[in-house]
């Protein structure tokens, strides 16, 4: 899959804390991105831009451990903080603060090492042992009694979806697709 470079060119600012412009190597070694005012932009290993962290190798990793830190440090709030453990109760926290942290843009990041996936899964692991009902039931044994899918299950639907999408020009698109 190539980026489109001239997207990634414009996405790929940010401000640091002296709020001086970044902003990623995306393109040819070597090359200088200027400032409006004409000032160099310094390159740096990884910007923030829409929530999503990327890396100026183009790997994921940075992404995948800020986000999956946000969404334990969430968990842990949620079960600190909600001592009924019901179904219900837990299903409805989970899925409305916790999730979109795990699944934000995801079509566009999806992991693709075990490690991170194993990661990513293992914080639903943790909040699905937590709910009263599950207290015992092996991961594949909590999410069938919960009905719900695991996060890999999920990533992969998601891009099912957008690549149908945009095969039917329901959804921009950067890649063409030869029929």
């Amino acid at each position: 899959m190539e980026l489109y470079g001239k997207k990634f060119e414009v996405l790929n600012y940010k401000l640091n804390s002296i709020s001086e412009l970044r902003s990623l190597q995306f393109s040819a070694e070597g090359y200088l991105y200027l400032d409006p005012s004409g000032k160099i932009i310094d390159p740096a290993a990884w910007v923030k831009d829409l929530g999503i962290h990327m890396s100026s190798d183009g790997s994921w990793g940075n992404h995948i451990s800020v986000i999956s830190k946000e969404a334990k440090r969430l968990a842990g709030w949620v079960l600190g903080v909600f001592r009924n453990r019901s179904k219900g109760t837990m299903l409805t926290l989970f899925k409305s603060l916790v999730r979109p942290k795990l699944e934000y843009c995801s079509p566009l990041w999806s992991p693709c090492k075990t490690g991170e996936i194993q990661r990513l899964e293992g914080i639903q692991i943790y909040f699905t042992r937590k709910i009263e009902e599950c207290n015992g039931m092996i991961y594949l044994e909590s999410l069938q009694y919960l009905k719900i899918l695991s996060l890999q299950r999920r990533r992969e639907r998601y891009m099912i979806i957008h690549v149908w999408k945009m095969l039917n020009n329901l959804a921009s698109k950067i890649i063409e697709f030869n029929r």
